[in-house]
């Protein structure tokens, strides 16, 4: 399996930061050349890479989506980001750069500002809670559900850098 490597500050696989639109469409379509799979729907790839432009419809913004790991090994920093599970994830990054311990969703979302680096979870699970008579009664199939709550379901870096297109810059 191939990696898709999540470069904060830089971009994700083959999109970065900078691009515009058409270039990201090009990127969205060579994955859906090598890549496509026949369970994988039409809009597999549009539906699971997310871009935001900013004034100057220059990408400052890709989130990707847990989906996409039926086909690449997501990683930041040589971690998988989809299957390691939240509380490891989150104690690894922390050693390299502090996450907004005041976010208001913190528990569904970890913020790492100087990296430009967000995680994102439907929902709150712990381990612990895996002991907890409610989590005990639920329905095997709700149980299943939720224990993918014990990772993150989407990851985005946003572009920390100047505003101007013109500075857009891919910095190693």
């Amino acid at each position: 399996m191939d990696k898709l490597i999540i470069e904060p500050g830089i971009g994700i696989g083959t999109i970065k930061f900078g691009m515009d639109k058409e270039e990201v469409e090009e990127c969205i379509q060579e994955y859906k050349r090598k890549y496509n799979k026949d369970n994988l729907t039409t809009n597999f790839f549009k539906n699971s890479i997310h871009v935001k432009y900013d004034s100057y419809e220059k990408v400052n913004f890709i989130e990707i989506s847990s989906n996409l790991q039926d086909v690449f090994e997501c990683v930041v920093i040589n971690i998988d980001v989809f299957k390691t599970k939240v509380v490891e994830l989150v104690e690894k990054i922390y050693k390299i750069s502090k996450y907004d311990r005041d976010d208001r969703e913190l528990g569904w979302t970890y913020d790492f500002p100087e990296l430009g680096l967000l995680f994102w979870r439907p929902n709150v699970l712990t381990e612990e809670d895996l002991e907890k008579d409610w989590f005990k009664e639920l329905d095997p199939e709700i149980k299943e559900d939720e224990m993918r709550n014990l990772f993150f379901e989407s990851v985005c870096i946003r572009y920390k850098g100047p505003t101007k297109s013109e500075n857009y810059k891919v910095r190693p």
